[in-house]
């Protein structure tokens, strides 16, 4: 059995076909191979384990990278130490110089001051550098009326860099009033602008007393904007701190007070004279009408200045622009047509009398309506401008006798004591001392002599009763002479010698200071406010002498107001100062520093793109006349000419042999201005080309090159000239005109009219300019034009420049042959002088061109052969010659046969045969 099971297994276990041979066999091959495989794999995972051990490396390096490059970023950058501070301004200087921008300290400083004029500055700002000189000059003046300082606002790391870091640019000019916010000055930075804004800042206000002074406010200012409070004290009127912070914001807009600020203190004045019964209240007075505050609006500063500004009109106005690029001539040019008027101002003087002539004329200008005020209002500039050279010259007289103190001496000896009626207590009379004497009058508890002063005043002028002294009465101004100052306006009434000595008779005073050592006596304060006054008006005749406009040769009646009311060519009248912006009457073609007196007017009309300039001197009659004229459309449009470019010379540096040799050479274009325009481009003798340039435009710089290379090649034809215009300078006629830059133009001899632009839509590159001046060139100019090309040793091939050549000649002579034929052909309808002259013409042109194919065909190359190209020039020179003098002898015979009255028969065969012909 044993054997058997053992036989059988051998049997079971023992191949019995070759199919089980072949499947032992692949079964042993297949475990060697998965031994490789496994093998393989596990090399496989080495290597993957090697690579990622790599990878991880290089994640590690990138991860150290990185967090060392995100350290570096947030960390502050390295930045180099600034400069050390250093004084701005002198240490001896009235300024004090916070240049190390100590805010703080600044700050604490300002506390202490009523008024203070403070300059951010930085120390390497050229505008900062500029301004220093002229707020040295301010300080000067108003010290130590007014705290001055200046403070470096941009040095790193400094208090002020630090609360103000957005300053846009320096420098800025502030004005802190005493516990309020501070001031933007806007203005000129002049020292007399500055003056003339600390100056407003300082009397905001102007009290209003009686009618006429407010006639004269309308008169001196463009509009009056009147507040009217019952006023009491400071802190018990209402509404007039609001009305006094609207006075002082307004500086911001008007930093020249154009518009001024005035009260009426009295509530029954208010009542009785100006209709006004709800306080506080305000009226905008203007040139034509009045305007009330809004019931409804509520009483704050910021609401007033608005209501201002959108309801204020006025016939003429001073217009200062910003000095930066803006848009404040834009609203005024978009309306439409404007009337400049460039003359120097003199902000220290209160009353410009070339402007006063505007105003005037404006008021007549739109007087339409014929208003009565407007009418008044014209009287009276009409009578300070026949009084403007007396009374300019009495204040000069005045304040030099003030500087001597002669008046004052002199009014000290007039009188023994000045007693004066003051305006800012109510129900009070002799003011000059701290008390209320008609108080006093009712209790008698004064001494004699006050008890007497004030009976007389009370006697004469009743201003112990229950009235408001803030009215001076009418019998006062028929009694006394009234002085009137910017905001202080009182009645000195002057008591007799011997009035004084009886009063003073029998009474003993205690010592108290003599008037002429008291600083606060009323003669002293208003010494001090006159002379203040003066040092004004001095300093302005230093800045800029006063200018009056010539009077009118003859009387002549005004058509100003009738011409004007029927059309619709309303004029803004705009006056501008010609010491500061000359260059805007620069970029209108005008001379300022030749004009008399600086002075000029222009009428600009945007929508026309015309303007339109006064050569006459500025006089009432000169401007009448310029405004009529335009009104009725008499006047012919400027044209500006910028003669600052005559001629420009530039160096043309170009490769123009085949060995690239360079060649320096000067190439001169003429620079054409209005006045020379015409005149070049309308010369029948020669072909004119133009480039039409703007120095605001960058492309016209980059193919100054081409055009001025193209010129080179061309300059020894004597008949084509190439020239240049800058068409943004200069006003040129409108049909000569080009809308965009550059643009070329090529002016044909004889043919003007046939002018031919350079395609828009073509490269500016030589071979087309070339192209293009060689396309309008007549035939033997053509010629002319390809030989001085081939001279050049440019372009194509010595050889083939000169074979294209000769052919244009064979197309020139085969169509001078053509035109002798038909010449011929029609020898019968010609006269006979003018048909011989013209074969002459036409013989002598074949000739010339048989000449110059003959002597092309003799050289292979221009550029060496110099001997034949002068030649050429020769033979062109002469033929131009030669063409000249026998067109004219034909234009003789044509005149003298139009002139003889022979007729042949004429038909309109014949006519049609001529004119062709």
């Amino acid at each position: 059995m044993a054997g058997r099971v053992s036989s059988k297994e051998r049997e079971s276990s023992s191949p019995r076909n070759a199919d089980n041979l072949s499947h032992q066999i692949t079964s042993t091959s297949t475990s060697e191979s998965n031994n490789d495989v496994v093998q393989e794999k596990l090399a496989i995972e080495e290597r993957l384990a090697a690579k990622m051990f790599s990878y991880e490396i290089i994640c590690f390096l990138f991860a150290i990278t990185f967090t060392a490059m995100a350290a570096l970023h947030s960390s502050p950058p390295k930045l180099s130490k600034p400069p050390i501070a250093k004084p701005f301004f002198d240490q001896n200087s009235v300024i004090l110089d916070f240049y190390k921008g100590h805010l703080d300290a600044m700050i604490e400083r300002l506390t202490q001051a009523d008024f203070s004029f403070i300059m951010y500055y930085a120390p390497w700002d050229a505008e900062s550098q500029a301004l220093r000189h002229e707020f040295e000059n301010v300080a000067r003046f108003y010290h130590p009326q007014i705290f001055f300082a200046a403070i470096n606002c941009w040095h790193p790391d400094s208090e002020c860099r630090v609360q103000y870091n957005k300053i846009h640019g320096y420098p800025v000019l502030m004005l802190y009033p005493s516990r309020d916010s501070g001031i933007n000055y806007r203005g000129i930075r002049t020292a007399p602008y500055m003056i003339r804004f600390l100056d407003a800042f300082m009397n905001p206000i102007i009290r209003i007393t009686h009618k006429e002074q407010l006639m004269e406010l309308l008169v001196a200012y463009d509009a009056v904007v009147v507040g009217y409070f019952n006023f009491t004290r400071l802190d018990k009127t209402p509404g007039y701190r609001e009305f006094y912070k609207a006075a002082i914001r307004s500086l911001e807009r008007d930093p020249n007070r154009e518009l001024v600020f005035a009260i009426v203190t009295s509530a029954l004045c208010s009542k009785l004279h100006y209709g006004v019964h709800k306080f506080p209240s305000a009226s905008l007075l203007m040139w034509n009408e009045s305007l009330s505050y809004p019931e409804g609006n509520e009483w704050t500063s910021e609401n007033i200045l608005n209501w201002i500004s959108n309801s204020i009109h006025q016939p003429s106005l001073w217009l200062q622009p910003p000095g930066i690029k803006a848009l404040t001539l834009a609203p005024y040019l978009r309306e439409g047509p404007v009337l400049f008027l460039f003359t120097p101002r003199n902000p220290l003087h209160m009353e410009n009398y070339i402007y006063n002539l505007i105003r005037e004329i404006g008021l007549q200008y739109y007087n339409c309506a014929d208003s009565m005020l407007v009418k008044d209002i014209i009287a009276r500039l009409e009578a300070k401008r026949r009084t403007a050279v007396i009374r300019h010259f009495s204040r000069n007289q005045e304040c030099a006798d003030l500087k001597k103190n002669k008046i004052y001496t002199k009014q000290i000896k007039e009188s023994v004591a000045s007693i004066s009626i003051q305006k800012w207590i109510n129900n009070s009379c002799c003011a000059n001392v701290a008390m209320n004497k008609c108080l006093l009058c009712k209790t008698k508890v004064m001494n004699p002599l006050e008890k007497e002063i004030c009976t007389v005043i009370s006697k004469k002028f009743d201003v112990c009763k229950e009235t408001d002294v803030f009215m001076t009465s009418a019998m006062i101004r028929q009694h006394e002479k009234q002085i009137y100052n910017y905001n202080k306006n009182y009645v000195s009434i002057k008591l007799q010698e011997s009035t004084l000595k009886r009063l003073h008779a029998g009474i003993e005073y205690k010592s108290l200071l003599k008037e002429d050592n008291d600083s606060r006596s009323a003669n002293m304060v208003r010494r001090n406010f006159l002379k203040g006054d003066c040092r004004r008006w001095l300093a302005g005749n230093d800045y800029h002498p006063s200018l009056f406009p010539r009077d009118s040769p003859r009387q002549f009646n005004f058509s100003l107001k009738e011409s004007v009311c029927k059309t619709n060519k309303t004029l803004a009248l705009i006056a501008i100062d010609s010491l500061h912006y000359f260059h805007f009457a620069d970029h209108l073609g005008i001379d300022i520093s030749k004009r008399k007196n600086k002075t000029t007017v222009v009428i600009m009309d945007a929508a026309l793109e015309s303007q339109y300039i006064m050569h006459h001197e500025f006089s009432e009659y000169a401007l009448v006349d310029f405004i009529n004229n335009y009104t009725q459309g008499l006047l012919q449009r400027t044209l500006r000419s910028d003669n600052s470019k005559r001629y420009r010379t530039q160096k043309l540096l170009d490769e123009i042999n085949s060995n690239n040799a360079d060649l320096r050479s000067k190439i001169c274009v003429p620079e054409l201005t209005t006045k020379t325009f015409l005149d070049a481009i309308l010369d029948p003798s020669k072909d004119v080309v133009i480039m039409y340039h703007s120095p605001y435009c960058g492309f016209c710089s980059a193919i100054s090159y081409v055009y001025l290379t193209v010129a080179y090649y061309l300059s020894n034809m004597n008949h084509l000239t190439f020239v240049r215009v800058d068409g943004d300078n200069n006003d040129l006629p409108w049909e000569y005109s080009m809308n965009r830059f550059p643009s070329i133009l090529f002016f044909p001899a004889k043919r003007k009219d046939d002018s031919t632009v350079f395609p828009f839509s073509i490269p500016i590159t030589i071979p087309n300019l070339l192209n293009f001046v060689l396309a309008n060139l007549d035939g033997d100019s053509h010629v002319e034009a390809l030989i001085n090309i081939c001279q050049m040793g440019t372009g194509e091939a010595p050889n083939k420049c000169i074979a294209r050549t000769r052919r244009l000649c064979l197309d020139i002579i085969e169509q001078l042959l053509q035109n002798y034929r038909k010449l011929r052909r029609h020898l019968s309808f010609l006269d006979k002088k003018i048909a011989r002259n013209k074969c002459k013409i036409i013989l002598f042109k074949l000739e010339h061109i048989k000449d110059i194919h003959l002597i092309l065909g003799s050289t292979v190359d221009l550029s060496k052969d110099q001997k034949k190209a002068q030649l050429i020039k020769r033979k062109f020179f002469k033929y131009y010659s030669t063409i000249r003098s026998l067109k004219i002898d034909e234009k003789i015979e044509k005149q003298s046969y139009k002139s003889q009255n022979v007729v042949h028969a004429p038909t309109v065969k014949r006519e049609r045969i001529r004119s062709e012909l």
